[in-house]
C-alpha cells in the first residue's frame, strides 16, 4: 500500500478559528521503507506549506494570534497550525530573496516656503539588510545613513518608523541654499538611487488694492487677497485690523470668504464707520503678509477731495492749452 498525502488551504474561517493550512499525511505501518518515504513526503508537504505562508503572511494580522496545534495518535499523523502562528516563524526582515526596489508613488518634487520644514519621503521595498542613505547631489555630501546623521548642519535629520518601508529626510527651516537635488540611495551592489528635487520659494500674500484707500462713510469695504506661491495644495488665510483678528470682531456686518484650494480670501465690511479706519493685513500659511491702510471719510470730505483732485487735473490742461495758443500765434 503506497503512502498518501493531502494538503489544502482553508480560507473560510468561522468565529472560533483563524485561517489555517492543514497537512494530512497517511503513513501505513507496513515496512521501514514505507514509513521513511512517508516521512519524507510529510517534510516536502510541510515545506511547500511554508512557501505558501511566506507569500500570504503579509496579509494576516499578527495581533490576532491563536495557538492551535493537534496531533492524532492513530497510524495517520496530522499537523495543524494557524497561518498566523507559522508566519511568526518568518523574520520581519525576510525579503524572500527579492532585490530592493523603489516605490515611485511618493512625491519627488517638493516645494517649501522659506523658513518652513521640508520632508522628502523615500520608500524602498524588500530592503532586507541594506542601508538607505540621503545624499546632496551638488557636493555629493552624505547627509544620513539609516537613522544616523553625517553632517554638522543640525537642520538635516533622518526619520524612520520601525518595520516601515519609508525613510524620510527632514530639513528644518529651509534656506535658499537648500534648493537642489537630493538622492535616496540603497547600498546594493551596484547601488541604486532615486532623485528628489527640493524647491524653496519666498511666498507673499498680496492684497489687490492701493496701499492707501479712502472709503466714504456708509459704503462697503471690499478687499481681495491672494497667495499663489504658498506651498501645499491648501492655504489657510486670515485678516487682521491693526492687531485684532477680524473674525473675532463683535462689530457685525463682516463677511470673510476664503478658498483654500484657490489660495484666495475676500473681506467685506458693510456700512463702514469712522471706527473702521485702520491697517488691514492679510496673512497666509508660510507666506509673508501684506497690508493696506483704510481711511473712512465723511461725505463732505469726499466731495472736497474730489474737488481737489479735479483742480489738480485742470492745471495741466490749462498749461497745454496755453502752449497750443502760443504756437498758433507764432508767425510761420
Amino acid at each position: 500500500m503506497a503512502a498518501r498525502s493531502s494538503r489544502y488551504i482553508d480560507s473560510d474561517s468561522d468565529t472560533d478559528s483563524d485561517d489555517r493550512i492543514r497537512i494530512n499525511i497517511t503513513c501505513p505501518s507496513l515496512s521501514f521503507e514505507s514509513v521513511t518515504n512517508c516521512a519524507h513526503e510529510m517534510l516536502v508537504e510541510y515545506f511547500m506549506a511554508l512557501l505558501v505562508i511566506m507569500g500570504l503572511s503579509a496579509t494576516f494580522d499578527k495581533q490576532q494570534r491563536r495557538h492551535h496545534h493537534s496531533r492524532s495518535h492513530s497510524p495517520y499523523f496530522g499537523f495543524l497550525a494557524s497561518a498566523t502562528e507559522l508566519s511568526n516563524l518568518i523574520p520581519d526582515s525576510y525579503d524572500g530573496g527579492l532585490d530592493p526596489l523603489f516605490d515611485n508613488s511618493t512625491n519627488r518634487e517638493i516645494i517649501a516656503a522659506l523658513g518652513t520644514t521640508a520632508r522628502l519621503h523615500c520608500r524602498v521595498r524588500h530592503l532586507g539588510d541594506r542601508a538607505v542613505s540621503w545624499i546632496r547631489q551638488r557636493d555629493l555630501h552624505i547627509l544620513t545613513i539609516g537613522i544616523m546623521t553625517y553632517t554638522n548642519d543640525q537642520r538635516f535629520l533622518a526619520r524612520h518608523i520601525d518595520n516601515s518601508d519609508e525613510w524620510v529626510l527632514k530639513v528644518v527651516s529651509v534656506q535658499p541654499r537648500d534648493a537642489g537635488v537630493y538622492e535616496c540611495q540603497v547600498s546594493t551592489e551596484p547601488k541604486i538611487s532615486l532623485a528628489y528635487k527640493l524647491m524653496v520659494v519666498t511666498s507673499k500674500a498680496q492684497i489687490l488694492a492701493n496701499r492707501e484707500l479712502y472709503i466714504q462713510s456708509g459704503s462697503d469695504i471690499n478687499l481681495t487677497c491672494i497667495a499663489p506661491q504658498a506651498p501645499g495644495p491648501y492655504t489657510h488665510m486670515l485678516w487682521h485690523k491693526d492687531t485684532e483678528l477680524v473674525s473675532d470682531s463683535t462689530r457685525g456686518g463682516i463677511r470673510v470668504v476664503s478658498e483654500q484650494q484657490m489660495k484666495t480670501s475676500n473681506l467685506v465690511i458693510s456700512r463702514v464707520q469712522h471706527t473702521d479706519s485702520g491697517n488691514y493685513t492679510c496673512s497666509a500659511d508660510n507666506s509673508n503678509s501684506d497690508s493696506v491702510f483704510v481711511h473712512i471719510i465723511k461725505s463732505e470730505q469726499h466731495a472736497a477731495m474730489q474737488h481737489e483732485v479735479g483742480a489738480r487735473l485742470e492745471l495741466p490742461h490749462l498749461c497745454l492749452l496755453l502752449l497750443l495758443l502760443v504756437a498758433a500765434l507764432r508767425p510761420l
